[in-house]
């Protein structure tokens, strides 16, 4: 039988899958359907959207949007779109991921809609668990079994090799184990971590066998991201503490395995940490941080859970973190892993969660929030983004927020937070190295580093997408920069290209267009006025 696996995308408080990322699910699933003795085509949404074919007999769809996000291009399946495909495909349709548990979520603050009845099946456990089963004609809600999970994630593998990012820029996100150490308490109101019980942690062996098999294909891109807790791995206390004492030995093993595996890789990171850990095991969480600026690359970000600075709401949400541990744990991390690396970002950095509508919130929560911020960035600490958004009400009811006064903290934060941040982070005139330019709006072009939480570069002129650049930082946004192209080919550059360089503006790009070809500085020179030094552009630049 040929399955068709449509993967439309999912965005999950510990996964992510929305390119240039592939999440572990839809691998996991395709690695079922290949044990079960059947081929399985993959296509991902977008591709549907242009139109690609869903052949086949059965039709398994994996998505789940609980985060959301803005994206630069791929978006995760909408009901609209479910419904379409629904109505047109022929066979039975199948429904896995988060969206099979709690709907197809549309926005921060909106309940997902429920997709059911849309579906033949919906897969509410592990879709590949499911589909193995229906496959042997069987139908029952289950979770894969150790086994399955290390036989599986290799087994799928090969349909990296239909994703249209592969080779480039395609970033594989590694599993490491499910669930959250915090389930002993519920964990935090909001998230559905805590639901799936006790974490099952996957061996040294396991992980680094996956990220094998995918380097074999192609793959050089890798992020340890489907975790609550990264510094939380192969800890003993799991189980018995919700904080649980990070495992160095295991870390230092499984990241020293991954490099022996993969030895060609580009990227490698992590993402998320519960600060609480970071400050009750400051010494430990030390040495897990320098392992992680070792053996990962760098422009590495590890997104800590404060999700709110408010005590008050806090304590009514069992939320992981107070300020004061978040504190700790940005200046355990801005200490061990700011330095700027090779590719012009710092080698690690905390990013920062927060978020809205959850019980117990006052208008005194804002300005707790804002404070909170403030103090980092008062205190020289770099975060490298801060992620504001309202919660998905997939557990709790959201008890709703002041939207203007929501759109004011927002602006607030760019305003004097964001901005002042980047400008700290990466000055004006860093290079960016290996900038993957995506897609072009209008007269810009827009790339980004591959890894977690990658910085945004726009190029204020069209420039060909597909393929890496160096850029030039010139101009700082919220949470985005302005660059060129760098070294930019002065015999070569459009005159748009030629204007966003520091000081030329578009008469002075139109004159040195019109006098090219140049051989040096000191020709070029001669064709600007007198006012303008060309020293000013000579590290921008190249002639040939």
């Amino acid at each position: 039988m040929l399955l068709t696996l449509l993967d439309g995308y999912v965005d999950e408080p510990s996964c992510l899958g929305v390119p240039p990322y592939i999440s572990p699910y839809v691998r996991y699933a395709a690695g079922a359907v290949t044990a079960a003795g059947h081929r399985c085509q993959y296509r991902t949404i977008d591709q549907w959207r242009y139109g690609a074919s869903l052949d086949g007999e059965l039709l398994l769809i994996i998505t789940g949007a609980l985060v959301p996000g803005r994206y630069l291009r791929g978006m995760p399946v909408s009901y609209k779109e479910l419904r379409r495909i629904s109505a047109t495909f022929k066979g039975p349709i199948i429904l896995g991921g988060s969206a099979a548990l709690y709907g197809i979520g549309h926005g921060g603050g909106a309940t997902p809609r429920a997709a059911d009845k849309l579906m033949d099946h919906t897969a509410k456990k592990d879709t590949d668990a499911f589909i193995y089963d229906f496959l042997e004609g069987r139908l029952q809600q289950r979770h894969r079994t150790e086994k399955e999970w290390q036989e599986w994630a290799c087994l799928g593998a090969h349909i990296v090799t239909q994703h249209p990012d592969f080779p480039e820029p395609l970033l594989a996100e590694i599993e490491t184990y499910r669930g959250c150490p915090r389930y002993l308490t519920g964990g935090c109101s909001f998230c559905m971590e805590p639901l799936q019980g006790r974490p099952i942690t996957r061996s040294i062996d396991d992980i680094v066998g996956e990220i094998g098999c995918l380097h074999d294909l192609g793959v050089l891109h890798f992020r340890l991201g489907c975790q609550s807790c990264f510094y939380s791995y192969g800890s003993t206390d799991i189980g018995r503490y919700e904080t649980p004492r990070p495992n160095v030995a295991a870390v230092d093993k499984l990241l020293k395995g991954i490099r022996a595996a993969a030895p060609q890789l580009k990227v490698l990171h992590i993402d998320n940490a519960n600060p609480a850990v970071i400050a009750a095991y400051p010494d430990e969480a030390a040495e897990v941080t320098r392992l992680i600026t070792r053996y990962c690359t760098d422009g590495n970000t590890t997104a800590l859970g404060l999700e709110t600075a408010d005590d008050t709401v806090r304590a009514a949400n069992n939320l992981n973190a107070t300020p004061d541990d978040t504190l700790t744990a940005i200046r355990l991390i801005n200490e061990i892993g700011r330095k700027q690396g090779e590719n012009g970002m710092p080698q690690l950095l905390p990013g920062i969660n927060i978020l809205y509508g959850l019980p117990g919130e006052s208008n005194d929560t804002f300005d707790k929030n804002y404070a909170f911020l403030r103090q980092v960035l008062n205190a020289g600490l770099l975060l490298r983004r801060i992620n504001i958004r309202q919660v998905v009400p997939i557990r709790i009811e959201s008890t709703g927020t002041d939207a203007a006064a929501f759109r004011r903290f927002k602006k607030k934060v760019d305003e004097t937070i964001n901005r002042p941040m980047l400008q700290r982070l990466v000055p004006k005139g860093t290079i960016l190295k290996d900038v993957y330019l995506e897609i072009q709006k209008g007269k810009n072009t827009f790339g980004r580093q591959i890894g977690s939480y990658p910085l945004l570069v726009c190029m204020p002129y069209q420039e060909e997408t597909g393929g890496y650049v160096d850029a030039k930082i010139t101009e700082h946004g919220y949470r985005s920069v302005t660059g060129v192209a760098y070294p930019l080919n002065v015999n070569t550059a459009s005159l748009a290209a030629l204007t966003a360089l520091p000081s030329v503006g578009e008469k002075r790009a139109a004159r040195i267009i019109a006098s090219r070809p140049y051989t040096d500085m000191k020709q070029l020179q001669m064709v600007m006025d007198t006012e303008f030094d060309v020293t000013r552009i000579s590290d921008w630049c190249r002639f040939g």
